[in-house]
C-alpha cells in the first residue's frame, strides 16, 4: 500500500535528520524538519506544471477564464494531494484515518463542486468539438444570440433585445441547438442552384487570399428563419399576395430575397416559415427584426374573411 511505502521511506528519512540534530538538542523537531524538503519538492513541481499550462494554452489561444478554471482546479488537486501526502507520511495521525478523511473531504467536494464540475467538463466539449464560435448566431434550447463569449463554464450570448445571457455549457451539451452560420455555395447547392462568387477587384496577392479563403471557408452567411402563423379565417391569396410584395421590397437589405415556404397546416390555419440570409449576424437583431414585424402586420393588410 502505497500509504505504508510512504510512511516506511519518512521514517527512514526522520532517522536520518534525528541523527544529526540530537546532538544539538533538537531530536524531537526531526519530523518537522524532514517536511520541508518535500515541500520544497512539490512547491518546484507546481510552479513548472502552472507555467507549462499558461504558455501551452496561450499559445492555443484558450481563452483567459477557460485557463484560470482549469488552474484552479489544479491548485485544489495540489493541495489536496499536499496534504494528503504529510498526513500520510507523518505519524501525527494513523494512514487509515487520513485514507477515510480524505475519502469523505472528496466526496463532500464533489458534491459541493458537481455543477461547476459538470460546466467545465462541458466546457472542454464545447472548446474542441466547437459547434460553434464567437460571432456566430446560434439558439441553444429556447435562448437565442449571438456568442460573444466561450469560456470553461459558461457561453455568454447577446440576446436580440441587447441582454447578455450566460448559458451553463452543461446546458450547451444537453439542449437542442441551431448555428444559423451557412456557406452560401453549400446553400445553393442543397437548392440546385449553382453559386458564382464575384471576385474583389484589386491587387493579385488579395485576389489569391480571397480565391484561397473561398475555398477553405467559403462565403459565409447567417440563414435565420421565424413562423408566422395564419388564422383559417385569413383570405391565403392576399396573405401569399402580401408575403410576396414584402419579400420583394426587403430584398437588397439581405442576402437575397427572403423565401416564405409553406411549413404545416393545423386545425387554426396554416404555419409558414420566412427564411432570409444576412452576412452580419447583428442583421439579425436589427433589420432581420424588423421584417419580421413588418411581415407579422399581414393581419393589418388583409382582412379577415
Amino acid at each position: 500500500m502505497w500509504l505504508i511505502d510512504v510512511q516506511n521511506i519518512f521514517a527512514d528519512f526522520v532517522a536520518f535528520i534525528r541523527s544529526f540534530l540530537e546532538p544539538f538538542g533538537l531530536g524531537a523537531f526531526a519530523e518537522a524538519v524532514a517536511i520541508i524538503p518535500f515541500l520544497v519538492f512539490l512547491y518546484v513541481v507546481y510552479l513548472i506544471v502552472m507555467r507549462t499550462i499558461t504558455l501551452t494554452f496561450r499559445r492555443v489561444g484558450m481563452p483567459q477564464e477557460a485557463t484560470s478554471g482549469i488552474k484552479l482546479m489544479l491548485r485544489i488537486l495540489f493541495l489536496v494531494f499536499g496534504v494528503t501526502t504529510l498526513l500520510s507520511a507523518t505519524t501525527v495521525i494513523p494512514g487509515e484515518t487520513v485514507v477515510t478523511g480524505g475519502a469523505l473531504f472528496g466526496t463532500a467536494i464533489g458534491l459541493a463542486f458537481s455543477k461547476a464540475l459538470s460546466n467545465m467538463v462541458s466546457g472542454f466539449y464545447v472548446l474542441g468539438a466547437r459547434p460553434f464560435r464567437v460571432g456566430d448566431y446560434v439558439k441553444i434550447g429556447d435562448v437565442e444570440g449571438i456568442v460573444i463569449e466561450i469560456t470553461l463554464n459558461y457561453t455568454r450570448l447577446l440576446q436580440p433585445d441587447f441582454t447578455r445571457e450566460y448559458v451553463p455549457n452543461s446546458k450547451v451539451v444537453d439542449s437542442q441547438l441551431t448555428n444559423y452560420r451557412r456557406r452560401i455555395d453549400d446553400i445553393m447547392e442543397e437548392q440546385g442552384r449553382e453559386y458564382h462568387e464575384d471576385r474583389a477587384t484589386g491587387s493579385k496577392v488579395k485576389a489569391a487570399l480571397d480565391g484561397l479563403r473561398s475555398l477553405t471557408t467559403g462565403t459565409e452567411v447567417f440563414r435565420y428563419s421565424f413562423e408566422i402563423n395564419v388564422h383559417k379565417d385569413f383570405n391565403i391569396d392576399l396573405v401569399d399576395a402580401y408575403f410576396d410584395q414584402t419579400s420583394e421590397k426587403w430584398k437588397d437589405e439581405f442576402v437575397e430575397k427572403p423565401e416564405v415556404l409553406f411549413w404545416t397546416e393545423t386545425m387554426f390555419g396554416i404555419i409558414y416559415k420566412v427564411t432570409y440570409s444576412v452576412t452580419d449576424p447583428m442583421d439579425i437583431l436589427g433589420k432581420g427584426s424588423d421584417f419580421a414585424h413588418e411581415m407579422a402586420r399581414f393581419q393589418h393588410a388583409v382582412k379577415a374573411a
